[in-house]
């Protein structure tokens, strides 16, 4: 028998056994959850012993969140500290994956070389610009346009867009403004909007789910996309892009092989993942105690039973994830330590014994409540949009995010739906391509590449950023102040 073959045998006997302690009768002072805890302990010593000490323990993780004593959150407050850390840890290791596959390519190539695409050279961008977004609406924006620029060099290639001119340094800005932007468009495996939903909840105790982030962050980047194309049509107007010749792109389908076992594996898998993220949102009203159930599950539920389905399920006798690899290469370590100290750090900026957020009341509450409510909104997110591109991301959001909760919890209750800003200020974290410092990864790769100069990005980025204020003023919150609050 190989290895895979004894591992699975030993994971079947082990919750076999697990299950059969947890459904004896328990006598006093012993509960049956606490059978169930001790057949929790005794399945997981088996794989400990038989399998592995790494990934198994994913699956202790899993069986004590459906105990009720516990519960999900408190699983994941025990074993990482809070629910934020544990549901991106998770989300990086699930992504990973699909970064080796040849889905980004396949996926390129669907979107620009369909019918409608090649009609003209602005369906044939839109199109592109839509694709990246696409992607990265859970991938992560480094990790995509890292793994989507050597596909772009061959589109370049293989339309002859020459290097220096106005219609290829056009593709590589909307290439990185628009994967950047997707970051802010999901909380899937996207570090600030996890922020800024952590702090609100963490203010207020309302938790905001994937569902509701969604149908905000969407819209309004696609809204943004949209404008961004019309810019680039009537006010950059790229001379040489009636030059390209469509009918080469269907070479292009020449570059990807067929997707293989593996890769539909991984995307079904995911598949199931965003499943568990929304589906609840669509039967609260239909099943509401399926949704009760689930609501508890928290958002970071989802992407471990994802990783544990990775780690057993395999392909050609291998497993579809290497536990030693994903967590050395897939999971993005730096963002993880700084989240769990910006978490750490807003906490104590906005807890009550500090002061800190009297004083911001006192010194900001007079300017704000001078102001109009969209005045308010604006002041915020211009802020907000103005520091993520001349630092970091995380630290935008923790920053922006810690005033606007104490500035806005001071006012009248109904004055400013305070998670709809808040929730905001972690979308337009994303929008930060004008400087190197803003995205440190796509800005200085883009500009590095030979397509695109500092000096364009700072003034394309400039304007994408005045267009992002005004969305999110005056689109994005209204929409927000509905599906959030």
């Amino acid at each position: 028998m190989t290895k895979a073959g004894r591992d699975t045998l030993w994971m079947i006997v082990s919750l076999a056994l697990g299950f059969l302690v947890s459904r004896l009768p328990a006598q006093a002072p012993l509960t049956q959850e606490g059978l169930c805890v001790l057949g929790v302990f005794l399945a997981s010593l088996l794989m400990w012993i038989t399998i592995s000490i790494s990934w198994p323990s994913l699956i202790t993780l899993l069986l004590l969140g459906f105990l009720p004593h516990f519960g999900f959150p408190a699983v994941f407050r025990g074993a990482f500290g809070n629910v934020t850390v544990a549901f991106l840890l998770f989300t990086f290791v699930l992504v990973y994956p699909l970064s080796k596959t040849n889905f980004v390519r396949r996926c390129t190539v669907a979107f620009v070389t369909n019918r409608i695409a090649r009609k003209g050279p602005w369906y044939f961008v839109t199109f592109l610009f839509f694709a990246v977004t696409f992607m990265g609406l859970f991938i992560s924006p480094s990790v995509l346009f890292v793994a989507f620029m050597p596909f772009l060099e061959d589109i370049y290639q293989v339309l002859e867009i020459r290097k220096g001119g106005p219609t290829g340094n056009m593709l590589m800005l909307g290439t990185a403004f628009c994967i950047s932007l997707s970051s802010g468009m999901t909380a899937i495996g996207h570090v600030w909007p996890t922020l800024a939903i952590g702090y609100y909840k963490a203010a207020t105790g309302v938790d905001v789910n994937q569902f509701q982030y969604m149908a905000v962050g969407i819209p309004t980047g696609i809204l943004l996309v949209i404008l961004l194309l019309a810019v680039f049509k009537w006010i950059y107007r790229p001379a040489d892009l009636g030059d390209i010749d469509l009918a080469k792109a269907m070479s292009l389908r020449e570059l990807v092989p067929g997707a293989t076992r593996r890769e539909i594996i991984i995307l079904s898998v995911l598949a199931l993942t965003v499943l568990l993220w929304v589906g609840p949102s669509f039967i609260k009203g239909v099943l509401p105690g399926l949704y009760k159930l689930t609501s508890k599950w928290t958002t970071a539920m989802p992407p471990l039973l994802g990783c544990i389905l990775f780690f057993i399920l395999r392909d050609q006798g291998e497993p579809i994830l290497n536990f030693q690899e994903a967590v050395s290469k897939g999971i993005l370590w730096a963002a993880i330590l700084m989240t769990g100290a910006a978490t750490m750090l807003g906490s104590a900026l906005t807890n009550n014994d500090m002061g800190i957020k009297a004083w911001l009341s006192a010194m900001l509450g007079p300017m704000a409540a001078g102001l109009s409510v969209q005045g308010v909104i604006l002041f915020f997110f211009t802020w907000c949009i103005l520091e993520t591109n001349f630092s970091s991301n995380i630290v935008t959001t923790t920053v922006v995010s810690a005033v606007a909760l104490s500035v806005l919890q001071a006012l009248p209750a109904g004055t400013v739906a305070v998670g709809a800003v808040v929730c905001l200020i972690g979308f337009g974290a994303s929008v930060c391509n004008m400087t190197p410092a803003g995205q440190s990864t796509i800005n200085t790769v883009a500009i590095s590449s030979g397509w695109t100069t500092a000096r364009d990005m700072f003034v394309w980025g400039g304007a994408f950023s005045v267009l992002a204020v005004l969305v999110m003023t005056f689109v994005g919150y209204p929409l927000a102040s509905v599906i959030i609050g």
